[in-house]
């Protein structure tokens, strides 16, 4: 919830335009890089070829054949679908309008903000997050709403972002 105060108060507070985030590469670690000798399906290297971002999949998903991926340079979407549910991973550079950092409102809200926000909503849970200066979701829909732990529940989405690792992208 913070996360969209946080967006929505930006974009009053903001000059006009757009653009493209700055990632900053060095702030990646070794141990966020997948390492292993089976080779990621040709769906995901083929589809992030050319994304000018890290690209985050859960461990445990990374090596799924059945994924769909829909990428460009600045934004990647790479989605599963699972029985009951579907799950989503985007990583956007993309912005809409910039705010100063040095602006005393956006720093209050940068210090309040947390590392991941968890938000459930409409038979979604979603993990909103920022890294290296790009942002990044994790959401988990359900066809049943009421019951469907996955979505009910945070430990199904809070295993998906604890078990992030950089599968791909390029400066």
């Amino acid at each position: 919830m913070r996360l969209i105060f946080f967006i929505l108060l930006s974009l009053s507070l903001l000059n006009a335009g757009g653009g493209v985030l700055e990632v900053d590469w060095s702030s990646i670690s070794k141990g966020q890089q997948e390492k292993s000798s089976a080779v990621y399906p040709t769906v995901l290297t083929e589809g992030i070829k050319n994304v000018h971002l890290p690209v985050y999949l859960t461990k445990s998903y990374a090596y799924e054949k059945n994924m769909v991926v829909v990428a460009d340079g600045e934004f990647y979407s790479i989605s599963f679908e699972l029985e009951g549910a579907s799950v989503v991973f985007e990583g956007d550079k993309t912005f809409q309008e910039s705010v100063s950092p040095s602006n005393p409102e956006f720093q209050k809200i940068v210090q309040e903000t947390s590392s991941v926000e968890y938000v459930e909503s409409e038979g979604m849970s979603v993990a909103e997050f920022n890294r290296h200066g790009v942002n990044y979701s994790v959401t988990v829909e359900c066809e049943n709403l009421k019951t469907d732990k996955r979505c009910t529940q945070k430990n199904f989405i809070q295993s998906l972002y604890n078990g992030l690792v950089m599968v791909g992208g390029r400066p």
